[in-house]
C-alpha cells in the first residue's frame, strides 16, 4: 500500500502514530518546510505520551533547532495542550503550523510563559483605569499651554515693573 507514497510519508507512518489525518498533515507540513521554505534540516519525530507528530527544523546550516507542530484546523487546541507540548518536548518555544483543508498553512510561534486571559470584570476595570489616565493626561496637556502663557505673562509683568523701576531710578540719578 505505501509503495505509491513518498518515502517520507511511509517513514512518518512508521513512527507509531495511527491517525491518518495526523500523518498526512505532518507529511504536508514536512514537504512545505523542505520544498517551499527550503529549510536546512527537517526531521519528523513522534511523542508517544502526547500522541503527537512534530518536526525538528533548522532554518539554515548554523541555526538553532526549532520545533514545528503540525495541527489540522479541524481539531481544537487549548492552552493546556500547548503548555503540555512545551513541557513534554522540553522546549520554551514551538511553532504551531495550522494546516487548512485547502492546503494553506498558518504558522504561529508560541513561547513559554503563556498566561490565562484576564477575567472580563478585571478587563473592564483595567480599561476604565486606562481611560481615566488618558483623560487626565489630556487635561494636563490642555492646561499646560495655559499655565505656560500665564507664567510668561507673570514674567512679562515683572519685567515691565523692573524696567519701569530702572528707568525711574535712572531719572533720579540723571537729575
Amino acid at each position: 500500500m505505501y509503495d505509491v507514497y513518498h518515502p517520507s510519508y511511509y517513514n512518518i507512518g512508521k513512527l507509531g502514530c495511527t491517525d491518518p489525518i495526523k500523518i498526512s498533515t505532518t507529511f504536508y507540513v514536512y514537504i512545505e518546510l523542505c520544498e517551499a521554505k527550503r529549510y536546512w534540516e527537517v526531521n519528523y519525530k513522534y511523542n508517544e505520551n502526547l500522541d503527537l507528530l512534530y518536526l525538528e527544523v533548522k532554518r539554515n546550516k548554523n541555526s538553532q533547532t526549532e520545533v514545528y507542530v503540525p495541527w489540522q484546523t479541524s481539531s481544537n487546541i487549548s492552552l493546556d495542550m500547548i503548555e503540555k507540548i512545551q513541557r513534554d518536548l522540553d522546549v520554551e518555544q514551538i511553532s504551531l503550523v495550522f494546516k487548512l483543508e485547502d492546503s494553506t498553512s498558518i504558522i504561529y510561534k508560541v513561547s513559554e510563559g503563556l498566561v490565562k486571559p484576564v477575567s472580563p470584570g478585571k478587563t473592564k476595570l483595567m480599561k476604565e483605569k486606562e481611560e481615566k489616565k488618558l483623560n487626565l493626561e489630556k487635561e494636563i496637556r490642555k492646561n499646560t499651554s495655559y499655565l505656560y502663557e500665564l507664567a510668561k505673562s507673570l514674567n512679562t509683568d515683572d519685567a515691565n515693573k523692573d524696567d519701569s523701576n530702572i528707568s525711574h531710578d535712572n531719572k533720579m540719578i540723571n537729575e
